[in-house]
C-alpha cells in the first residue's frame, strides 16, 4: 500500500464518526454568492474610476473654452470684462496721450517740405539753384548767374501766340520762346542767316544757327503746332543744347 492510500484510510477513519449539519451547504453556497458579488461590485466601480479619469481632459478642455463664451466670441478690439479698468493718473501728473494724439510704434512723420526761410514753400528745382527768381514750369534748366528781366510776355493773335521769357547775368543772357499755332516745321522759328545746321532736342528735329549779334539759336517742333526757340550768348551759348533739353512743354 503506497503513501497516499494511508493518508485517504487515516482521513476517512478520523471523519468516520462526525457528521454534519443540513444547513452547511446552504451557508457555504450563500457565502460563495456574497464573495463573487462583492467582486463584480468592486470590478464595476474600477471600471467606472478609469471611464471617469479618461473623460476628465476632455471636460477641462470644454471647460477651458465653453461655447458662447463672451470672452472667445467678442471682437479682439473690445475690453474683456476680466480686465481691471483703467485707473485715472494721480493728480499733478499729466495724463497719458490719447490714441487718436499718439504716433504709431515704428511710424516716422515725414517732415514738411519748407525752403531756406521755413515759410513752407517748395525749394527751387535741381539746374537752376543759381538763378534769381522763379522758373516757369516748363523750363527746368537754366545756366547759374541769371536774373529774369521780367516777367514772361504774351504776344500774338488767336492764330498764333508767343510767350517770351528773357533772363540776363554776368554769364551772357537767354531767351526762351514757346510758339503755338500755326507751324509747320522748326524752318518757321529760325531767324538766323545762312544754312541751318541739323540736330535733335528729345528725338525731334531740330535746327541751328548763329544770329548778327553773336548769340547762337536752336528751333525745334516739341509736338504738333507747339514750337520752341532757345536763343543764348556769352558763356550760356556754351550751354545751348542743354538749355534746349530742358525745355519741356
Amino acid at each position: 500500500m503506497d503513501l497516499e492510500s494511508e493518508l485517504r484510510k487515516a482521513m476517512a477513519e478520523q471523519v468516520a464518526g462526525a457528521t454534519a449539519s443540513q444547513s452547511l451547504v446552504t451557508d457555504v453556497k450563500r457565502r460563495h454568492r456574497r464573495r463573487k458579488a462583492r467582486v463584480h461590485a468592486a470590478a464595476g466601480v474600477a471600471a467606472a474610476s478609469v471611464a471617469a479619469l479618461a473623460l476628465v481632459p476632455t471636460y477641462q478642455s470644454f471647460r477651458a473654452t465653453p461655447a458662447g463664451d463672451t470672452e472667445t466670441t467678442r471682437p479682439s478690439n473690445t475690453v474683456s470684462a476680466l480686465r481691471l479698468p483703467e485707473r485715472p493718473p494721480a493728480s499733478g501728473l499729466p495724463e497719458s496721450p490719447s490714441p487718436q494724439g499718439r504716433p504709431e510704434a515704428g511710424a516716422s512723420q515725414k517732415p514738411e517740405a519748407r525752403g531756406p526761410s521755413g515759410d513752407g514753400q517748395a525749394p527751387p528745382r535741381p539746374g537752376a539753384g543759381g538763378v534769381a527768381g522763379a522758373l516757369p514750369k516748363w523750363i527746368t534748366y537754366l545756366p547759374d548767374g541769371l536774373a529774369a528781366t521780367g516777367p514772361c510776355a504774351v504776344s500774338g493773335d488767336a492764330d498764333r501766340t508767343t510767350t517770351t521769357c528773357a533772363w540776363r547775368g554776368s554769364g551772357g543772357w537767354v531767351e526762351i520762346a514757346l510758339v503755338k499755332g500755326g507751324l509747320t516745321g522748326p524752318q518757321d522759328l529760325m531767324r538766323a542767316p545762312g544754312i541751318p545746321g541739323r540736330t535733335s532736342v528729345h528725338g525731334m528735329p531740330a535746327l541751328t544757327g548763329d544770329r548778327p549779334d553773336s548769340s547762337r539759336q536752336i528751333s525745334w517742333l516739341a509736338r504738333h503746332g507747339v514750337g520752341v526757340t532757345v536763343t543764348a550768348s556769352g558763356s550760356a551759348k556754351d550751354r545751348l543744347m542743354r538749355i534746349a533739353e530742358g525745355v519741356r512743354p
